[in-house]
């Protein structure tokens, strides 16, 4: 009984060190490269505490943040979404942050990663599920949701994401089909 205790109490210590952002592969959670840099990301991550909004919604939000000039300012912090609206210019991470705040859906997750895998710097977008769709949201780059299935192997790979309760660092880089896969499964 003893050695039956032990070993449920080392399982339930190493799923509590090991765990998941919903709907996605396991990450750890962790610190990553980029928190020193992120606390503009995380108060309006944990400040969303609105209703999933509609898919048209989010496209013409989507649509609205693609129209914004880009600007590269800070190389890691994002500016706060008051002032990417006021300025309606900035990076990739200012626009993703900008559309997260605008949809307030807590379920929207925050991806640092590569738009593509020959891409020689980071880049950030949302990824956002809607009707049990994973879909990626890129201001900077596209003015339409993504439907995360149809991302090439080479296209969008995430190597930490965040969300209201924290960071996670991803063992291998996720793809977006393999979640897509993995969703469908759930």
């Amino acid at each position: 009984m003893k050695k039956l205790l032990t070993s449920a109490l080392l399982l339930a210590l190493s799923c509590s060190l090991l765990t998941a952002s919903p709907g996605l592969p396991p990450g750890r959670r962790a610190s990553t490269p980029y928190d020193r840099y992120m606390a503009p990301v995380h108060r309006v991550l944990r400040s969303l505490n609105g209703q999933p909004p509609s898919f048209e919604k989010v496209a013409a939000l989507t649509r609205k943040g693609y129209n914004f000039r880009y600007v590269y300012d800070e190389p890691y912090v994002a500016p706060l979404p008051q002032v990417t609206e006021a300025r309606r210019a900035g990076d990739c991470k200012a626009k993703s942050l900008w559309l997260a705040n605008a949809m307030n859906d807590p379920s929207v997750r925050y991806v640092i990663g590569k738009a593509r895998r020959t891409s020689k710097i980071s880049h950030a977008w949302l990824m956002w599920k809607y009707k049990g769709q994973w879909w990626i949201l890129d201001p900077t780059n596209t003015p339409k949701p993504i439907p995360a299935a149809s991302a090439s192997p080479d296209e969008y790979i995430v190597f930490y994401t965040y969300d209201r309760n924290g960071s996670y660092k991803h063992q291998t880089p996720w793809r977006n089909r393999a979640v897509a896969d993995q969703d469908a499964e759930d």
